[in-house]
């Protein structure tokens, strides 16, 4: 699999993520969002939540490079990142603004995210790793 196969895969993913989101606000009628945060707890949330994230994306590879663990799939943790961000942005979403039901779409793009990984792990990545 080369850079281009890894490429294209993501952007069909982020592509079936974006029709989905378009779909469902039209059907529930969900205004489409104009700023990336709801409030400054939001912001704070989801800067802590990728600090922690990067920083056991290092340690992970860290472990990798040092030969403490066997398996580092890179592809894995960059696909987590969305589903990971989604439920940040859920769970904001249905404390904060639970009346713009904008959580809806949050909730669809995990979903649409965590059938991708079952799709990646259950195909070995498409062959890659058979």
């Amino acid at each position: 699999m080369h850079f281009i196969d890894i490429l294209l895969i993501f952007a069909a993913l982020f592509i079936a993520a974006f029709i989905v989101e378009l779909i469902l606000t039209k059907i529930f009628n969900i205004e489409v969002r104009t700023q990336r945060y709801i409030n400054n707890t939001h912001k704070k949330r989801y800067r802590q939540f990728l600090i922690i994230y990067l920083v056991i994306l290092f340690i992970l590879f860290g472990l990798y490079i040092l030969g403490l663990i066997i398996v580092f799939i890179p592809i894995t943790l960059i696909v987590l990142y969305p589903v990971c961000s989604s439920i940040v942005d859920m769970v904001m979403e249905w404390k904060h603004a639970r009346e713009s039901r904008r959580f809806i779409i949050s909730i669809s793009n995990i979903a649409v995210y965590v059938s991708f990984i079952v799709l990646l792990f259950t195909t070995d990545f498409f062959g890659y790793y058979s």
